[in-house]
């Protein structure tokens, strides 16, 4: 209906022609002017629902053309009009370091394309992606009073870069030991070469580390319950072996009759506050170890009794993986395709009943 009057009311007009006139011009607002021609008298702001293009229009503010909003023939809008004064080619694809909407493309100013081979993730990244800053590396610790010609076991693991060792009024060497019972051999051993008692402290990197949960472990003695050794680390004292039951804890020289050992379980908000502690202003001296802050800053709450951790944490690499057919094979970490998926071994660590769960707090 496209019939409009705009002045229907006159004093000489039939009631009966007038009041025709207002239902044709409710009907004409009713159906948005509908027909297959232009409507006369247009205004802006004006609707007009073309049945010939099946397209519904607005007369734009100047009253000199029709805008195209909706194509009901395919139900979606109609951007047409914008196109030219939004997406222009200068926002399209403008000048390098300008922002705007890029096409797809492979000059230094556009975007690449979806199937370029950058965008794929089998691509073998170069020696220079990698940085070390960006591999899953995390440390490690060990102290504690050597006496002469002893030797203590430490675990630093087979996924470990070799270890240093500082020391306090004595000499040290590390060894791989040779001579210790079959579920030590491995394991490196430390070995005070003079007379008398003396620190030591012993500090590796990890390759890989898995980060769930920090372990303190800390050797005392029973009744004067002074501290024998510590050690710390990001994973359980049997990572990289992967078997928790052969090796429970780090201490090789743990004795039940004059030993107790207590495990700590820090949460990572309370190992980074710890971690702050540790830094050094001082250029001339070294940073202090996570160690050295918790037997400075810290003591054992003895009247706490934290859970012992319940969730599987890495324990090593699988030996065997499955190749692409699903046949299982000797794992080969050196030479892996990209596309080799590797799980971790991951293993609920059981509790030994002689350790005892703690929590620290500041002296």
């Amino acid at each position: 209906m496209q019939t409009y009057t705009d002045n229907c009311f006159t004093t000489t007009g039939v009631v009966q022609t007038q009041m025709g006139q207002v239902e044709e011009n409710f009907a004409a607002l009713k159906s948005a002017f509908s027909g297959a021609t232009t409507p006369a008298n247009t205004v802006a702001g004006m609707w007009w629902f073309d049945t010939t293009a099946n397209i519904l229009k607005l007369r734009n503010e100047a009253n000199s053309a029709w805008l195209s909003v909706w194509d009901f023939a395919n139900n979606k809008p109609i951007v047409t009009n914008n196109i030219s004064a939004d997406f222009g080619a200068a926002l399209k694809d403008p000048a390098a370091g300008t922002a705007g909407l890029r096409t797809l493309g492979t000059t230094s100013i556009k975007a690449c394309a979806g199937n370029d081979s950058r965008l794929s993730d089998t691509r073998t990244p170069s020696d220079t992606t990698v940085a070390q800053a960006k591999l899953k590396t995390s440390t490690g610790s060990q102290s504690g009073t050597a006496q002469a010609t002893t030797t203590y076991q430490i675990t630093t693991s087979a996924y470990c870069f070799f270890c240093n060792i500082y020391g306090q009024n004595g000499y040290f060497s590390l060894w791989a030991s040779s001579t210790d019972s079959a579920d030590q051999i491995g394991r490196f051993a430390i070995y005070n070469t003079i007379g008398g008692t003396s620190l030591y402290d012993v500090r590796w990197r990890y390759v890989t580390s898995s980060g769930e949960t920090h372990w303190i472990f800390i050797l005392r003695d029973k009744t004067t319950k002074e501290v024998v050794r510590m050690w710390q680390a990001p994973d359980h004292p049997c990572f990289g072996c992967g078997k928790p039951l052969l090796i429970p804890h780090p201490f090789g020289d743990y004795d039940e009759t004059k030993h107790e050992i207590i495990v700590i379980n820090p949460t990572n908000a309370e190992i980074e506050q710890m971690e702050l502690e540790t830094i050094v202003d001082d250029e001339t001296k070294p940073d202090k170890d996570l160690l050295e802050i918790i037997a400075e800053n810290y003591e054992i709450d003895e009247g706490s009794s934290p859970s012992w951790p319940s969730i599987p944490v890495t324990v090593g690499l699988p030996k065997h993986i499955k190749d692409k057919t699903g046949k299982k094979k000797l794992a080969d970490y050196r030479f892996m395709s990209p596309d080799t998926v590797v799980e971790p071994v991951k293993k609920v660590i059981p509790k030994p009943s002689y350790i005892k769960c703690k929590s620290l707090k500041r002296k």
